[in-house]
């Protein structure tokens, strides 16, 4: 005979365990329901109304697999179809940027060419923005040596776009 057949466990206990157990799993379906159908809140730029200097980006992935990345990345200036500086394999922050940018492009269905507009803020800031999804990324967020790879694109600093 065990403890339990003497003294039930107690009802309230059990319920509210219940309880418990169900809130967590309404509440993580909620964020995730909220999460997938949300459109993303546009970036909002309060401490700066607009960027000192702005740029169109194109990328184009080689595919040839010479780096754990997936192969060299190629990058336009959008306007004048110029080439700007090869990336080298270590850059490969520029990749997981484009990455989250394309996915975006993709969950939304967006077939336009993918054109991004990088921007240096009067602040000292630098994003990445994709005009199509509204999504933008801050580039400085990941630390100085992520922030220089697109700062080169820009080449010498000039005021304007």
């Amino acid at each position: 005979m065990s403890s339990l057949d003497e003294k039930p466990f107690p009802a309230a206990a059990l319920i509210g365990a219940g309880l418990l157990v169900l809130t967590t799993v309404v509440g993580v379906g909620i964020i995730q329901i909220n999460k997938h159908y949300s459109p993303i809140v546009p970036f909002s730029d309060a401490r700066s109304g607009s960027p000192a200097q702005t740029r169109e980006l194109a990328f184009i992935d080689e595919h040839d697999g010479v780096s754990v990345y997936g192969g060299h990345v190629r990058v336009f200036d959008a306007t004048s179809g110029r080439e700007l500086p090869q990336l080298r394999e270590r850059d490969g922050f520029v990749r997981a940027v484009l990455n989250s940018l394309m996915y975006e492009r993709t969950k939304r269905g967006v077939a336009a060419p993918p054109v991004f507009e990088l921007a240096r803020w009067t602040d000292n800031r630098i994003t990445m923005s994709d005009k199509s999804t509204g999504a933008r990324i801050s580039l400085g967020d990941f630390g100085p040596g992520n922030k220089a790879v697109f700062l080169k694109f820009f080449g010498p600093a000039k005021a304007g776009s």
